[in-house]
């Protein structure tokens, strides 16, 4: 990434409430809904543990709502990092980055690359702890690598687990972390959402492949979920696929003109 990588975000403030909404890839109309649900106003803080980008019919417009709400916050996922890394040409995409930068003109990616680029690796508010998808043990809280807690890598990525399906970095950390401030983050589906009573969110509940949006709710810790409208990763998978079957079709006709 060409830009200086932010390591820790602390958000102070006089805020009513903290909002952590898990991995939204596109789905900005199931945000919206989530948002009403638990009455997001001027007087909350809302944070994003990142994925807002890619597979989702309307990433931009999460993606903005988020970068221009003053009483919003994000941190840096594996897809914003990649879709950054597609525009400066340091990453290889997949279908998904370019289908999400189809959607806007070209003239807009470098400056959209500078901004994702800018996004922490952990943000801490009043209420809670935010990461995308796991935090490093060896690392205090504020020093935090991107590229760790954004778990770059894909499959190769191994996130070990407990008896208990909690992650080992937890456990590893637990007593260095603030507390009374859950730890909430995304990336990957768990077996349930509260890992760890009080503790411990994994709020990646799959919105983009037709299941549900979650948010945690703090300090009540209240989760609210939403139901996806559709299967909006498989549809975007069509949609981009049927792009390039068109776009191959044109190509091989002007080439045999």
């Amino acid at each position: 990434m060409n830009g200086i990588p932010i390591l820790f975000r602390r958000i102070d403030g006089r805020f009513r409430r903290t909002i952590v909404v898990g991995d939204v890839h596109g789905c900005f109309a199931e945000l919206g809904q989530l948002l009403a649900e638990v009455h997001f106003g001027k007087h909350d803080l809302l944070v994003s543990v990142g994925d807002l980008l890619d597979r989702g019919p309307e990433p931009w417009e999460a993606a903005a709502f988020f970068r221009d709400k003053p009483n919003a916050a994000w941190v840096l996922g594996n897809h914003e990092r990649r879709v950054a890394g597609v525009i400066r040409g340091t990453s290889h995409p997949a279908w998904s980055q370019l289908h999400c930068l189809s959607k806007i003109p070209p003239a807009e990616h470098a400056a959209w690359a500078s901004f994702l680029e800018s996004l922490p690796a952990v943000v801490e508010t009043p209420h809670a702890v935010v990461t995308h998808g796991r935090l490093d043990p060896s690392k205090p809280l504020d020093a935090q690598e991107p590229y760790y807690t954004a778990a770059v890598g894909g499959a190769g990525v191994k996130i070990e687990l407990d008896a208990d399906g909690v992650p080992l970095w937890f456990r590893e950390m637990e007593r260095d972390l603030p507390q009374g401030k859950p730890v909430c983050f995304g990336h990957l589906t768990y077996s349930r959402v509260e890992l760890v009573p009080g503790r411990l969110y994994a709020l990646d509940t799959a919105a983009c492949a037709g299941n549900y949006l979650t948010a945690l709710v703090l300090p009540e810790m209240h989760l609210v979920s939403v139901p996806a409208r559709r299967n909006h990763a498989a549809e975007a998978r069509q949609e981009w696929q049927a792009a390039m079957s068109r776009r191959a079709r044109r190509d091989g006709a002007v080439g045999a003109g």
